[in-house]
């Protein structure tokens, strides 16, 4: 039976503080796999330092992790930039649905090899296997990407803020400033456009479950 395999590795890590890295990568799983119960399989597991593995119902919750990904790492203050692999294939033994480990099968395969092909390309999301949509997919997802690459941390309480409130107003109250300041930097950073780019992973993603 062919799964929707989810694998990611962060971008640069080996450039970090390999203990707070890890920490703090950790929490961001754990948030994920907390959150998602029913959209995965088998939950996200982090195989190495600086990568993770999980196996998801649907492209549809491959892309709501992944967006859920991007969004918290700002919340949680997690400053890292993680390349992404989602694959349509076969794997040969029982999916364990407690950890994303010792499970075998050409599909974990190609996503794996396709992860590590994205160490040489300026995409963070390469979609392999045989899927009538996967070319569409994978822009989408690097276009959202883009998005959030613009974006710098030193914005983080805005961009954090804009996630959970929605609001500029209310950003602007719980940061103790000026509502008009706020409003120019909603305007700047972008976040109409990025809600436009959601929007169209979400239909893309969702498009043929």
């Amino acid at each position: 039976m062919r799964s929707w395999i989810l694998m990611g590795d962060i971008v640069g890590s080996s450039d970090a503080d390999q203990r707070v890295l890890q920490e703090n990568f950790a929490r961001l799983i754990k948030r994920i796999n907390d959150e998602f119960p029913l959209g995965l399989e088998s939950p996200l597991t982090i195989t190495l330092g600086d990568e993770f593995q999980g196996v998801v119902g649907s492209a549809a919750d491959a892309a709501e992790i992944v967006l859920a990904l991007e969004e918290y790492r700002w919340e949680l203050d997690v400053e890292i930039l993680i390349r992404y692999s989602l694959g349509l294939g076969e794997i040969s033994t029982p999916i364990n649905p407690k950890i994303a480990y010792g499970m075998l099968g050409p599909g974990l395969s190609v996503v794996r090899e396709a992860l590590t092909e994205m160490k040489q390309e300026e995409d963070r999301m390469m979609i392999s296997g045989e899927h009538p949509q996967k070319r569409q997919m994978a822009l989408a997802m690097n276009i959202f990407l883009e998005k959030q690459e613009e974006w710098k941390w030193k914005d983080r309480q805005i961009i954090s803020g804009y996630f959970r409130y929605r609001d500029y107003k209310k950003v602007a109250e719980v940061m103790g400033k000026d509502v008009s300041l706020i409003w120019r930097r909603f305007k700047s950073l972008g976040f109409e456009s990025y809600r436009k780019r959601k929007k169209l992973v979400r239909l893309i993603y969702g498009a043929d479950d």
